[in-house]
C-alpha cells in the first residue's frame, strides 16, 4: 500500500511541476500545437514499449473503451486547453493552488455521480475549498482588464480541476481491467486524434524551426513526465487504493507547482498565496485526516467487540 502511495504521490508531484513548464512552453508555441506534439512524443515510446512488454493486444470490452475515451476527453483533452489557456492569464503559482481543490471535487462528483453519502466533514472540506479559491482571485488585484484576465484564468484553471475529478472517478472503472501501459497508450492515442484538427490550424500560424532549441526540451520533458510517467503511475496506483483515497494526493499538486514556479519562473509568493493555500490544505486535512481517524476508531471498536 505504501508503494502506492508513493506512485500517486509522485504522479501528482509530475502534473504539478508541468503547470509551470506549459506556462513557459505557451509562451513559444500554440496550445493546440504543443499538445500534439506532446502526444506524438509519448505515443514514439509508449507504442515500442507495449510491443516489448507483450502488452500490444487489449481484451477490453466496449464499455472500457468508451470509459477511456472519457477519460481522454475529460482528463487530457479540456484539462490540457483550461489549464494551458487558464496559465496565460493568471500565474502558475495560483493555479497550482487552485489545482489542490481536486480531492474536494471528487467528493463531491462522488455524491452526484456514484450516489455515496456526503460526510459532515467532506462538505466542510469543500466550503474550505472554495474560500480558499475565492482568496486567491484576490491576487489578481489591479481592476480593468488585468484583473478580469487574472480571474478568467483562475476559473480556467479550476475547470481543468473538475476534469481531472472525473479522470480520477473514471480511471478507477477501468483499473484492473485494462493494464497501465495500455490505458496510458490508449488515452495518447484518443488525445492525439481530438488534437490533430486544432494542432494542424495552430501550425499554419507558427514556423517549427521558429521554436528555441530549449522550448523543444521542455516539450520532450513534458511529453515524458506529463503524458507517460505520470500516467502510468496513476494508474498503477489508482488500482490498488479507493479512489478518494486517490483523489487525496492531487494536493500534491500545487507544493510540486509552487516550488518550481518561485525556483524557474521567479513569481512572487504573496501572503495571499500561502492563505489560500493554508485553507485548501486544511480543506484536504478536514476530508481525510478526520475521516482516517474515526475509521481508526471504529476498527479498535470492531477489535475490542471480538475479544
Amino acid at each position: 500500500m505504501a508503494f502506492a502511495f508513493l506512485q500517486l504521490a509522485l504522479s501528482m508531484a509530475f502534473v504539478g511541476s508541468n503547470i509551470p513548464v506549459g506556462k513557459a512552453i505557451v509562451e513559444h508555441v500554440p496550445v493546440f500545437l504543443f499538445s500534439e506534439l506532446r502526444f506524438l512524443i509519448a505515443l514514439l515510446i509508449l507504442l515500442p514499449l507495449l510491443r516489448a512488454r507483450g502488452e500490444w493486444r487489449g481484451a477490453w470490452r466496449l464499455q472500457e473503451g468508451k470509459t477511456m475515451f472519457w477519460q481522454a476527453f475529460f482528463g487530457v483533452f479540456l484539462f490540457s486547453i483550461c489549464m494551458l489557456y487558464g496559465v496565460q492569464q493568471t500565474s502558475a503559482t495560483s493555479a497550482g493552488i487552485i489545482t489542490s481543490t481536486v480531492p474536494a471535487c471528487i467528493a463531491l462528483f462522488s455524491f452526484l455521480l456514484l450516489k455515496e453519502k456526503l460526510k459532515a466533514n467532506q462538505l466542510g472540506a469543500i466550503v474550505l475549498s472554495v474560500a480558499g479559491i475565492a482568496l486567491i482571485t484576490l491576487t489578481t488585484g489591479g481592476g480593468g482588464q488585468q484583473s478580469l484576465a487574472g480571474l478568467f484564468g483562475n476559473l480556467l484553471v479550476f475547470l481543468a480541476v473538475i476534469s481531472e475529478a472525473l479522470f480520477t472517478i473514471l480511471a478507477k472503472r477501468v483499473s484492473g481491467r485494462v493494464t497501465p501501459f495500455q490505458m496510458t497508450a490508449v488515452i495518447n492515442t484518443i488525445s492525439f486524434v481530438l488534437f490533430l484538427p486544432l494542432a494542424i490550424y495552430d501550425l499554419t500560424k507558427i514556423s517549427l524551426t521558429l521554436i528555441p532549441t530549449s522550448t523543444w526540451l521542455l516539450i520532450v520533458y513534458y511529453a515524458i513526465t506529463a503524458s507517460v510517467l505520470s500516467f502510468v503511475l496513476w494508474y498503477r496506483g489508482v488500482a490498488k487504493v479507493p479512489a478518494s483515497t486517490a483523489g487525496l494526493f492531487t494536493g500534491v499538486m500545487p507544493i510540486s507547482a509552487a516550488v518550481v514556479s518561485a525556483l524557474f519562473l521567479q513569481e512572487a509568493f504573496t501572503w495571499l498565496h500561502a492563505a489560500g493555500m493554508l485553507l485548501v490544505l486544511a480543506a484536504i486535512w478536514t476530508g481525510t485526516v478526520k475521516r482516517k481517524d474515526r475509521s481508526i476508531g471504529s476498527h479498535q471498536l470492531n477489535l475490542e467487540g471480538s475479544e
